[in-house]
């Protein structure tokens, strides 16, 4: 019998089908004009900026016009407020991080309108933010039991860790490898890869899953939106192992999966990783 994709695998990792409105219930407030430099065109300029910034496309248009009516330069402005900041004895790095791209205000709009753009994605495949940071059911399945517990925030966190609210050094190395060990890839809970495209197919399903979350997180306001999650990451982990392993059905599979893979970021300068996987992929079909 001709080996093939593992349907219930599948059906699970398939990226559902986007049905919700886009249509967003509230506008953002215009962030409060501050006085900051002093110098009232500069002042204005940085405020634009962070109009920009709110991601807000009810006030996009209007603050590209701000920008045109201002009489300051944008590299004027950046070499004002760098000064502001050296003055005020910020050190160099903050300096360069607080000033960055700012003579550049069309990178702030480009940003914005990509980050519209994936904020509308999210609502159309979840309807709302909140609904993108619950378990997918992948995840249902994975956080039973014991593991719902080991990938819980604290895990394997001594008393005067979670005193001091931080783990650190091998500590962190020791506690990952605790969980890992436990989880074993999710083996057991999850359907198992047939193919190398269910393989890819899971792949594109997290990374999806983490665009999704990542914008998610940017439009409530949490300060370190990642939209990562280590229960993934330790799936993705032991996904890695199964691409040098599981043999290509077809040919055109071996190709297809040779294109994913070379253009993958998480693959590059893996060393012996990438070679055995396009070394499976050369090969003769099974």
């Amino acid at each position: 019998m001709k080996r093939t994709d593992n349907l219930k695998h599948k059906v699970l990792f398939s990226i559902p089908v986007a049905s919700h409105s886009t249509a967003i219930a509230t506008v953002k407030p215009l962030p409060p004009q501050r006085k900051i430099t002093g110098h009232k065109q500069t002042d204005a300029y940085l405020w634009v900026l962070e109009v920009i910034n709110t991601n807000e496309p009810a006030h996009l248009d209007a603050a590209e016009e701000a920008l045109s009516k201002l009489k300051i330069t944008p590299k004027e402005a950046q070499k004002r407020y760098s000064d502001y900041l050296m003055a005020s004895g910020a050190a160099p790095f903050q300096i360069a991080f607080g000033t960055m791209s700012m003579d550049n205000p069309q990178s702030y709009i480009s940003r914005a309108k990509q980050n519209i753009e994936n904020a509308c994605s999210v609502r159309s495949y979840f309807g709302n933010y909140d609904a993108a940071l619950e378990n997918m059911p992948p995840e249902k399945l994975m956080l039973v039991g014991e593991l719902s517990d080991v990938y819980s925030a604290c895990w394997g966190w001594t008393k005067k860790e979670i005193a001091a609210q931080c783990v650190q050094g091998e500590r962190c190395n020791e506690i990952d490898m605790q969980r890992k060990s436990i989880s074993k890839g999710f083996v057991e809970q999850l359907p198992e890869p047939s193919s190398l495209s269910d393989v890819v197919r899971e792949f594109q399903y997290w990374d999806w899953l983490y665009s999704m979350r990542n914008s998610a997180e940017k439009e409530l306001g949490y300060e370190y939106a990642d939209g990562g999650r280590c229960h993934v990451n330790d799936r993705e982990e032991y996904l890695e192992t199964l691409l040098p392993k599981i043999k290509p059905i077809t040919r055109q599979e071996a190709i297809d999966v040779c294109k994913w893979i070379l253009e993958e970021e998480r693959f590059m300068d893996r060393g012996e990783l990438t070679d055995a996987i396009i070394l499976n992929l050369v090969g003769e079909c099974g």
